[in-house]
């Protein structure tokens, strides 16, 4: 078995980077974008749906395709189109046509998600394949650690638009480092013949789907206080951009510490035990934050709740790893499609539906609780072949 990588961690870590990159180095431009392209709340935060949404269809498009042609062209392809999709952001000065560009952004994105998990897949497997994961979700964990303090710099110095010349300008790098660096890990002779035909046996396989289910919801709860956070901690609380960021920037390091705690534990602890732990662990908090939202708690007693909150995520390096675990190598593309596609469709719903009506801590708050209790209700489900 192979050992992990550090080099490919890093290299498959910025890759899959692209995606969180998306939407969170902007999320402190959200309010003033609001204001300068002359937009309600909803609909600029539809530029963030939007991009979430192309991240879920782009999975379908880039992994389907690897499984067939192999890895390196798609991910070729898609940070070429991340780089074009960046520039026309930019360049907009039309909220309808930011959304569209946003969109294509998002399915560009896709690509360095899911192709950083199937080359794992190709390279890992068993408890390696979880450490590897871990390291994987450490660096990209530096995303929304950087990414929201370099976007709130950007907006203070500079202005939004700034914010997508700099994507293209990391796309750019990341596309030259994949041009001289990776290598084909799918050799011919493993790769599928029909993309209908393992399509089916992924969605045939109650395992990974259980799992899959568990990481939508879950990502659902955080793109429920990712879509509203900006608005709430700026406008309800009086943040600036570059606070915000730094609160946002926090919660970044919580997922990376509890994704290298997680991965240690999971060598020791049966893994829906820790699943279920760290799921009631998020709900306790989410409730906390409702508590907080009615009784008014000091502003670092809230910050603390939601660093809580993104910690106990942390427990998702054990289900991707899981997941990805239950299928064979010429079925992890698909698979790592299918679960990118559930996850940020699910996270594209729940980002607006926690601030129709306008942004509060309170709506936000309810809104994380109930995802996280779906995924604890799908944990608490059995399947044959429980591990």
């Amino acid at each position: 078995m192979a050992r992990v990588s550090l080099s490919w961690a890093l290299i498959l870590g910025l890759l899959a980077g692209i995606g969180p990159m998306c939407t969170d180095l902007y999320l402190p431009a959200l309010p003033e974008m609001s204001e300068q392209l002359a937009a309600t709340t909803t609909i600029t935060q539809l530029t963030l749906t939007a991009s979430l949404i192309g991240l879920g269809v782009g999975q379908l498009l880039f992994g389907p395709l690897s499984d067939k042609i192999g890895r390196k062209r798609p991910l070729i392809l898609s940070l070429l189109l991340f780089i074009v999709s960046s520039i026309l952001c930019a360049t907009t000065n039309n909220i309808y046509w930011l959304v569209v560009w946003r969109f294509i952004q998002g399915i560009a994105g896709a690509g360095g998600s899911v192709l950083s998990c199937s080359i794992a897949r190709d390279k890992y497997q068993g408890v390696t394949l979880t450490q590897f994961f871990a390291l994987l979700m450490t660096v990209n964990g530096l995303a929304p650690v950087l990414s929201p303090v370099l976007g709130g710099y950007i907006v203070s110095t500079f202005d939004w638009r700034t914010l997508f010349w700099v994507m293209a300008e990391i796309s750019t790098v990341l596309l030259l480092g994949c041009l001289l660096f990776i290598n084909e890990t799918l050799p011919e002779n493993k790769r599928g013949s029909s993309l209908l035909l393992t399509g089916r046996r992924v969605v045939q396989n109650s395992r990974f789907m259980r799992f899959c289910l568990i990481q939508s919801f879950m990502l659902a709860g955080l793109f429920a206080y990712i879509g509203s956070s900006s608005f709430v901690l700026q406008k309800e609380f009086g943040f600036n951009p570059m606070q915000f960021s730094l609160v946002f920037g926090l919660n970044g390091i919580g997922l990376i510490i509890a994704s290298w705690i997680f991965s240690r534990l999971a060598r020791r602890i049966n893994a829906m035990t820790l699943l279920r732990g760290g799921l009631i662990a998020a709900i306790l908090c989410a409730l906390l934050t409702v508590l907080c939202a009615w009784i008014q708690l000091p502003i670092p007693a809230l910050v603390a709740l939601f660093f809580t909150i993104a910690f106990c995520s942390g427990i998702g390096t054990v289900g991707g790893a899981e997941a990805m675990s239950a299928v064979g190598t010429q079925e992890s593309g698909t698979a790592s499609a299918l679960m990118g596609m559930s996850m940020f469709v699910f996270g594209g719903i729940a980002a607006p539906l926690s601030g129709i009506g306008g942004e509060t801590l309170l709506k936000m708050s309810l809104a994380i609780t109930v995802c996280y209790t779906l995924a604890f209700l799908v944990a608490l489900t059995r399947i044959d072949n429980q591990k």
